[in-house]
């Protein structure tokens, strides 16, 4: 994995980019994210994962075609704080994973958020390791908004 440097070269890097806005990067147009985006991540060693949101009819088909991109164990729970575990428990290789949801906004929004703050939260702590996780949205409607993301919970100790 490239580490970064405080220099303006860095600065302009997509991956440094993306991090540094938390992990997230929204896109409307499909060209520039498979032609651009996509092509320069591979190009420095990050593997891509695809999913088709509009083929999500409801949370049990999400959570199966996450289980199955990701090969999540048997035991996965299908439900969000089991998919917080198995993502935090996943081994990032090469530079990076980048995760595509397309279509994203077909999703219910609460369902959309939730599934983005998980991704999010577990992209925070693969950092700890010195793990890249980015998380890619395609949409068509640039009305389609989320609520805040990736925040922690505070607790007392």
């Amino acid at each position: 994995m490239i580490k970064f440097k405080n220099e303006p070269e860095t600065w302009k890097r997509l991956d440094y980019e993306i991090i540094s806005r938390g992990f997230l990067k929204p896109y409307n147009d499909y060209q520039v994210l498979k032609d651009n985006t996509t092509v320069w991540l591979i190009s420095e060693g990050y593997k891509i994962v695809t999913f088709d949101c509009a083929e999500w009819t409801d949370k049990k088909a999400m959570h199966s075609s996450l289980h199955d991109q990701f090969d999540f164990p048997n035991y996965y729970g299908q439900n969000w704080d089991a998919l917080q575990d198995c993502l935090n428990e996943i081994e990032i290789q090469e530079n990076g994973l980048v995760v595509i949801f397309d279509n994203f906004d077909s999703m219910n929004v609460k369902d959309a958020h939730t599934l983005i703050d998980v991704f999010v939260s577990s992209a925070q702590r693969h950092l700890i390791f010195s793990e890249r996780l980015l998380v890619l949205v395609k949409i068509k409607n640039r009305d389609f908004s989320l609520n805040p993301f990736g925040a922690n919970d505070f607790f007392w100790y």
